[in-house]
């Protein structure tokens, strides 16, 4: 076995795998016993292609589950004790700070990121995939790497990440594991593959020199019962309006928060978009003229929205933001 890391230094890598055998068919049958009313949207448009479980974590039902100072194991872990042990003090890892569950669609994507927040600085990121297919690959550090079914693999969460899916469901436990001494044993003996070079991947992922437009609000799903009842296929990324952005005031473009968006363009779902919002941004450059079709006040109709480059007022929000955190 080659070692990864030499020289104690324990830096993160990708990608990193690390000598721990799970018991795929065990993780596979509790993963199939989790009742399907418990999956959730991500609270992340760059995971628009997954839905997820919090395993561990806060308990506020908000993104900062994900990165909070007070973590609980969640009531859905009663039900998988495999995975209860493996994330768990007593477990090959030592203890986990968060842990969650992303399932993604066919095809789907996690577009490029890096995770930022200071909580998943030191921790370790480690994926174990659960279901899998040949044509699903994580991306990191530019190269590109399959991970097999029931393999333990680590890597720089730091660096610019992102994930394409083939043409089957993939779904992988995923924690992050602070550095104890049972994690800091299993890097010190861990493989290092540093994956393939594989540009196609990372341009069908979504580069991020793309230029974004600006969607003019933002939106979050509906629910699978409100599809259903508004006679909406279930994959729909159907959302309602929860916030419009000032420049929907200033070019007048007739959205309220509480609108349904359905569809743009005659198009209603996409593997790499989660929200009707998202869709734009990934779909659409500015220039363009989208036509939304809407449900408001129970009727429906359709308004025509001219794109713009994002860029721009990114920058305006995040000195907006500087200058209130000032005071």
């Amino acid at each position: 076995m080659v070692l990864a890391d030499p020289k104690g230094d324990h830096l993160k890598r990708s990608f990193l795998q690390l000598p721990v055998a799970v018991d795929v068919e065990r993780l596979i049958d509790e993963y199939r016993s989790i009742p399907q009313e418990l999956w959730a949207s991500t609270h992340w448009d760059i995971h628009c292609s997954a839905n997820m479980i919090l395993l561990r974590g806060g308990n506020q039902g908000t993104a900062e589950d994900f990165f909070s100072s007070e973590s609980i194991n969640h009531d859905v872990l009663q039900g998988l004790p495999y995975i209860d042990w493996l994330i768990g003090e007593s477990g090959p890892f030592g203890g986990t700070s968060y842990a969650f569950i992303f399932r993604m669609k066919p095809l789907g994507v996690t577009r490029p990121h890096i995770d930022l927040d200071p909580a998943w600085f030191e921790p370790f990121r480690i994926h174990i995939p659960i279901v899998t297919n040949d044509e699903a690959y994580l991306l990191s550090e530019g190269k590109a790497k399959h991970l097999a079914a029931g393999e333990v693999w680590s890597f720089d969460n730091q660096s610019m990440h992102a994930v394409t899916n083939g043409d089957a469901v993939r779904t992988h436990l995923i924690f992050d594991v602070p550095r104890r001494p049972k994690l800091l044993d299993l890097i010190e003996h861990s493989r290092f593959d540093q994956g393939t070079d594989d540009p196609q991947r990372w341009s069908i992922a979504g580069l991020p020199d793309t230029v974004p437009s600006e969607p003019y609000a933002k939106s979050e799903p509906i629910c699978q019962s409100e599809k259903e009842a508004l006679g909406l296929d279930s994959g729909s990324f159907a959302s309602r309006i929860e916030e419009v952005h000032f420049l929907a005031r200033v070019t007048r473009a007739n959205l309220k928060v509480g609108d349904l968006i359905y569809a743009v363009d005659g198009v209603s779902e996409c593997e790499v978009a989660r929200t009707a919002t998202d869709y734009i941004q990934v779909r659409h450059r500015p220039g363009e003229t989208v036509n939304l079709r809407i449900l408001r006040d129970h009727g429906e109709l359709t308004i025509p929205v001219r794109l713009y480059d994002r860029r721009p007022f990114d920058r305006v929000r995040k000195l907006k933001n500087r200058v209130r955190s000032n005071g």
